[in-house]
C-alpha cells in the first residue's frame, strides 16, 4: 500500500495557526467584554437586532429624562400655586372682615394694606421661574409674565401669551408643561388678580364689599380648578415613569438575550484553542528544524 505525503506541510500549519489564533482572540474578547458580539461579523443578524435594541434604549432614556425634568418643573409650579391658594384664602377672610359695618376707616385702610400685600405676593408667585425660565407666561418663558399696573382693572399687565408647551414622554403621548398665567390668574370665568383688585377698591370706597368678596370666592374656585391640571399631569408622569423603567428593564434583558456571552463555554473554547495553538506552533517548529521531509516522516 502506498501513502501519499504532502510535500509541503508548512502552508497548512500556517493556516491552522491563523485560524486558531482567531478562535483564541474571539474567545478572549467574549470573556473580557462579557458579550458574544464584539464586531458585526461575529453575528450579522444579532448585530442588526442589537442596533434596533440600542435605538429603543436610547429613545427610552430620552423619555425618562423628559419625565424626570418635567416632574421637577411641575412640582415647582404646583408648590407655587399651593402658596397662592393660601394667599387667596387669606384675602377671602379679609374680605369677610372688611364687610363688618362697625369697622372704622382706619381699620379698613389696614385691610387694604394687607390686601395690597397679598396682591404683590400673588404677582410674585405668578412670576415664579424654574431653571431660568418663567412657569406661567405661556410659551414666552424668558419674559416676566406679570407686572403690577394700577391703571389696569385687574391691577396687573400680563406680558405672556395663552400658549401651552408640551413634551413627549413616550411614543404616543405628550404632557403639557404649563397652564398659561392668563388662564390661571386672569381667567374670564373668575380672575383671581382681578377679584383681588376689585376687593381692594371696594374696601377703599367702603362700597360693594360683599359683591367683591363673592367675586373673589368664585375666582378662587376657578383657580383651584385650573391648578388641578398640575395634579393630573404629575399623576400621569408618575405612571409614565414606572412604565418607562419597566420598558428599559425589558430592553436590557432583550440585549442580554441577544449577545450575552456564555462565559463557561467561552472559557472552554479559549482553553481548547490555546492547546491547539501550542500544538500547531510546536509542530511548525519541528518541521522547520528537520533537514528534509523524509526525516519528519520517519
Amino acid at each position: 500500500m502506498s501513502v501519499r505525503v504532502n510535500p509541503n506541510i508548512i502552508p497548512d500549519l500556517v493556516a491552522g495557526i491563523a485560524q486558531t489564533q482567531q478562535q483564541l482572540n474571539q474567545a478572549d474578547q467574549e470573556i473580557a467584554s462579557g458579550r458574544s458580539i464584539n464586531q458585526p461579523s461575529d453575528n450579522p443578524a444579532g448585530t442588526s437586532a442589537l442596533i434596533l435594541n440600542h435605538a429603543s434604549q436610547s429613545q427610552t432614556d430620552t423619555f425618562q429624562v423628559n419625565v424626570s425634568s418635567l416632574q421637577t418643573r411641575l412640582q415647582t409650579a404646583d408648590s407655587a400655586l399651593s402658596s397662592a391658594v393660601t394667599a387667596i384664602n387669606q384675602a377671602i377672610s379679609l374680605g369677610v372682615e372688611a364687610g363688618n359695618s362697625d369697622l372704622s376707616d382706619t381699620d379698613r385702610q389696614a385691610i387694604v394694606s394687607q390686601l395690597s400685600g397679598i396682591q404683590q405676593q400673588l404677582v410674585s408667585i405668578a412670576n415664579t421661574s424654574y431653571s431660568g425660565t418663567y412657569l406661567f407666561g405661556g410659551s414666552l418663558v424668558e419674559t416676566q409674565p406679570f407686572t403690577l399696573d394700577s391703571s389696569s382693572p385687574s391691577g396687573v399687565t400680563y406680558n405672556g401669551n395663552n400658549s401651552t408647551v408640551s413634551v413627549q414622554v413616550n411614543n404616543s403621548e405628550s404632557v403639557a408643561t404649563n397652564v398659561p398665567g392668563s388662564q390661571l390668574f386672569l381667567n374670564s370665568s373668575g380672575s383671581v388678580l382681578g377679584a383681588i383688585q376689585g376687593l381692594i377698591t371696594a374696601v377703599q370706597n367702603n362700597s360693594g364689599i360683599s359683591a367683591a368678596s363673592t367675586a373673589l370666592g368664585t375666582a378662587a374656585s376657578v383657580f383651584n380648578g385650573q391648578r388641578a391640571s398640575y395634579d393630573s399631569a404629575l399623576t400621569q408622569l408618575q405612571s409614565d415613569g414606572t412604565f418607562l423603567s419597566s420598558e428599559q428593564t425589558q430592553l436590557s434583558t432583550q440585549e442580554n438575550n441577544i449577545d450575552a456571552a456564555d462565559l463557561a463555554s467561552a472559557s472552554s473554547a479559549f482553553s481548547q484553542a490555546s492547546v491547539a495553538y501550542q500544538s500547531l506552533i510546536e509542530a511548525e517548529s519541528t518541521v522547520l528544524q528537520l533537514p528534509n521531509l523524509l526525516t519528519y516522516l520517519q
